[in-house]
């Protein structure tokens, strides 16, 4: 390095400038073999503020990260969104269980209504969701009286949003089930005004939702949901 003084009494480096920098404002430097590809270039000017400031180089790009970048994070692309976003006019996964969000309301489906037993007269809500069927107050459906139902999950009766249809689901009862007299093993789709037999009561089952109605489809006029 040869250091080298200026009429105004500044000392600058002649192997890095041709003139003294601060009088010029950094111009006149000298490019040592860059060629084209930049390679050795100084970027920026010379800060000729204050004895702080001599040497140093402002204003050349940071290739460290900004405070909001996370080292090794994987940038999306522009415009990628990495949740799927429902359109305005999209009901796909409304159930019966976002309008109990909504309104606080656990929406009847259907209901069953008993024609024969202890409990004759007798009717009982079916909500949307797997309904289980027993003598205590744990179950959705609770039928008192006929100790021949199970006190706990006798039955379930549940109900599909997505299809808009009904099963009954044998529980943990080792009595008989039928549906219209046929005994049931598995899983049975049910239809309007069938017959369920649990026990000594029978129960016929009603549908509110079917193919002329579902909870999906009714919109509130005031909310639109």
């Amino acid at each position: 390095m040869a250091l080298t003084e200026c009429a105004n009494g500044h000392l600058y480096d002649t192997d890095l400038y041709q003139s003294c920098p601060y009088c010029n404002g950094g111009s006149h430097m000298i490019n040592f073999g860059a060629g084209d590809s930049g390679i050795g270039k100084t970027v920026g000017s010379i800060n000729p503020v204050g004895d702080s400031g001599i040497g140093k180089t402002v204003g050349a790009p940071s290739m460290m990260p900004s405070a909001s970048s996370e080292v090794g994070a994987t940038v999306a692309p522009a415009g990628y969104r990495g949740v799927k976003e429902e359109s305005e006019n999209d009901d796909t996964g409304k159930t019966v269980a976002m309008i109990k969000k909504s309104t606080n309301i656990d929406p009847v489906v259907g209901w069953l209504a008993c024609i024969e037993g202890v409990e004759k007269g007798r009717d009982y809500r079916i909500y949307g969701k797997n309904n289980t069927i027993g003598r205590t107050d744990k179950n959705d459906i609770v039928i008192k009286g006929d100790t021949t139902i199970s006190r706990e999950n006798h039955a379930r009766i549940g109900y599909d949003p997505k299809h808009n249809n009904f099963h009954l689901i044998p529980g943990e009862s080792t009595n008989a089930i039928y549906v219209n007299d046929d005994p049931v093993y598995v899983p049975t789709v049910l239809n309007d005004r069938d017959v369920i037999e649990l026990g000594e009561s029978k129960f016929v089952f009603v549908a509110l939702c079917n193919e002329k109605f579902n909870w999906q489809d009714r919109k509130d006029e005031k909310t639109g949901e």
